[in-house]
């Protein structure tokens, strides 16, 4: 147990000391000679994975081996939440897709918060296994039947629900020694478009927030979560100008407000719902300057090559 403390301040201290540093995708299997050269590069802190950068288990522990070679500070991510999210697959549980436990809960609520706690564990055991830190989970979002994105990724449409299953599911990251990310703040369920494709917008009152799709978020702050993610969207109730990833009002309200003294974590910049924001340099500025401590630069190599290039 004491061994799994030590990893885990470690890692937690180390996402901690990140501040204005870009987590980069990689392209294949094997690191290119450009990629060992980005790895060295000051503003990145972190690599995160893909189903692209995984063939088997001996493939990806050489893999995470020679980032770290090059680097040893970087942090090492990637998406493994379970259901359809989930980067490697073959020689990996199967982790169902959070929804099942929302509907084990419906029915058996202790056996459902053994389950999230279970999965939150055997994920971080089997990641830090190849050598990777940690998974940008638990989803906190509500399901409201209405988003593709999310859909069956929530844990349950009841935020009192989520609060709970989340709880657990992060205390299992953390019995494992790994640490946890609160995504997609402040809720991404309510609205029906995928921002992955598009700029969104809630219209919802901040109270209407603060009474269902902020309660998980609060709980898992009060918990300790190490880092948070926010949404691709407007929330005019706070912000009617910025997504909440370019925010200074929505950050201070998740600093001062909400009392998070975590690690903010930007979603994906390459998503078109990010594009608003102009070139890829641009983006980053925009949110830096809005308070995010890492933005994630995942699939668009040549917005990266452009970012380090003119950050040298």
């Amino acid at each position: 147990m004491n061994d799994h403390c030590h990893e885990e301040q470690s890692i937690s201290s180390q996402l901690l000391s990140l501040k204005s540093s870009v987590f980069i995708g990689v392209s294949g299997l094997v690191l290119t000679d450009e990629e060992k050269e980005w790895l060295i590069h000051p503003l990145v802190g972190g690599v995160i994975l893909f189903s692209r950068n995984y063939q088997d288990i001996p493939q990806l522990k050489a893999l995470t081996s020679s980032i770290k070679a090059i680097n040893p500070a970087l942090l090492i991510s990637v998406d493994h939440e379970g259901g359809r999210v989930q980067r490697f697959r073959e020689n990996f549980t199967r982790l169902p897709a959070m929804r099942v436990l929302g509907t084990v809960y419906d029915q058996d609520p202790e056996k459902a918060l053994e389950q999230a706690f279970s999965a939150g564990s055997v994920i971080a055991k089997e990641l830090k296994a190849v050598g990777v830190d940690f998974s940008y989970a638990p989803v906190c979002d509500l399901d409201y039947g209405v988003n593709p994105a999310i859909g069956d990724r929530a844990f349950h449409h009841n935020a009192a629900i989520v609060a709970k299953l989340v709880t657990q599911f992060y205390e299992g990251l953390k019995s494992e020694g790994s640490i946890g990310v609160a995504k997609h703040f402040p809720g991404h369920g309510f609205i029906n478009i995928d921002t992955h494709l598009a700029i969104a917008k809630d219209d919802r009152s901040l109270e209407a927030l603060e009474q269902a799709d902020l309660l998980p978020f609060k709980k898992l702050i009060r918990a300790g979560i190490e880092a948070l993610m926010p949404a691709h969207i407007i929330f005019p109730c706070l912000d009617a100008e910025n997504t909440v990833i370019t925010s200074k009002v929505w950050m201070q309200y998740l600093r001062e407000t909400l009392g998070f003294s975590g690690v903010i974590i930007s979603d994906d910049l390459d998503m078109k719902g990010a594009d608003h924001l102009g070139s890829v340099k641009e983006k980053v500025v925009a949110c830096f300057a809005a308070g995010i401590n890492i933005v994630l630069l995942c699939n668009d190599m040549t917005a990266i090559r452009e970012l380090l290039a003119d950050n040298n």
